[in-house]
């Protein structure tokens, strides 16, 4: 609420300034007790909050949307900029370079791919995508293309919750329109259906993550490479490369980066590793998790590939493990 805001109302033939304070919320917590109609178990934590500051609200009450994540990136890049030329100028060719750089294309690749972001990708279904089977092909073998250079490829979905505060978010992105729930078959017919309209339900969204974790684990049951999924809290191979505990994250950016971290002790410190995400927050993640990961760790985003070194060199350890709370507290991320 504005904590200045006032309103003029009229009783009787008096004029009375109404003014909205800060504890407005606890007031009306106290009234709601005696109100046997507002159950308030369900009521608190239906809706999104965000913390100080009180520029992150409009004048209504209503949390701003951040729509400038990506400037984040840009004022981490120009942090780095200035040193790189630097280290650039100063580096000479020498065999050490060249040994480092045989070693690079020996160790052991892993890529750990957001997949709802790679199904996303898929919005243009191809004239021969007509069955969710169908769908399913396709989707593999973008991911196969994806990652043709990697050993190791972690597949990780969002988990989707009917409890999930994230759906007020997800029902304010379909403007009004109401979900279709789809039954995810391999026969199911999707020839004249868009795919926005096919995920429009969290249901079927949730229905799909399984269905393909345990398809790319059909199709690559023979692969040489180690293809690992998790999708609905749990997380599957198609080798045995031991068991793997069932999880609780409701989001693909914090899986991934434990999946990321479980490979790094699976491996060694020395492999190379590859997120493959546009989102701001996996960075901001990766960076604040990057004395867990290989020194090699880098992040594919829309129009670039962003080596992580450089980036926790300029911030040091402290502030790269205080990005996150930046990252929250900026309002960039306050769901």
């Amino acid at each position: 609420m504005s904590g200045n805001k006032k309103h003029t109302v009229k009783v009787r033939d008096k004029t009375v300034d109404l003014k909205e304070t800060k504890d407005l919320y606890g007031r009306l917590m106290v009234l709601a007790r005696s109100n046997r109609d507002i159950d308030q178990k369900l009521a608190v934590g239906t809706y999104e909050f965000t913390l100080t500051p009180r520029s992150l609200f409009a004048p209504d009450g209503s949390v701003l949307p951040c729509s400038d994540k990506s400037k984040l990136i840009h004022a981490l890049e120009n942090m780095i900029a200035t040193d790189t030329d630097h280290a650039d100028q100063r580096e000479q060719p020498d065999e050490s370079t060249h040994s480092r750089t045989s070693h690079a294309d020996n160790c052991q690749k892993i890529a750990v791919v957001d997949g709802m972001v790679l199904v996303q990708k898929l919005s243009k279904k191809a004239a021969a995508v007509v069955t969710v089977k169908d769908l399913s092909v396709c989707f593999n073998d973008r991911l196969m293309n994806l990652t043709r250079h990697f050993d190791e490829v972690i597949v990780v979905f969002d988990t989707y919750r009917a409890d999930s505060l994230k759906n007020r978010t997800r029902q304010k992105r379909r403007k009004g329109k109401d979900p279709v729930q789809y039954q995810v078959r391999d026969e199911t017919s999707i020839r004249h259906i868009t795919l926005s309209r096919f995920l429009s339900h969290d249901q079927t969204k949730a229905n799909l993550t399984e269905y393909l974790a345990q398809k790319i684990l059909d199709y690559n049951k023979d692969s040489p490479k180690l293809i690992i999924t998790s999708a609905a809290g749990h997380t599957r191979s198609n080798r045995d490369v031991g068991p793997f505990p069932d999880n609780n994250h409701e989001e693909a950016d914090t899986l991934m980066i434990c999946l990321g971290v479980s490979a790094t002790e699976r491996n060694s410190m020395d492999a190379q590793m590859t997120f493959f995400s546009p989102d701001t927050d996996v960075l901001v993640l990766i960076i604040a998790n990057y004395d867990r990961l290989p020194k090699n760790t880098s992040i594919s985003m829309a129009s670039r590939v962003q080596q992580i070194e450089p980036l926790w060199a300029a911030l040091g350890p402290d502030k790269a493990k205080a990005l996150p709370g930046l990252h929250a507290f900026s309002g960039a991320d306050n769901t």
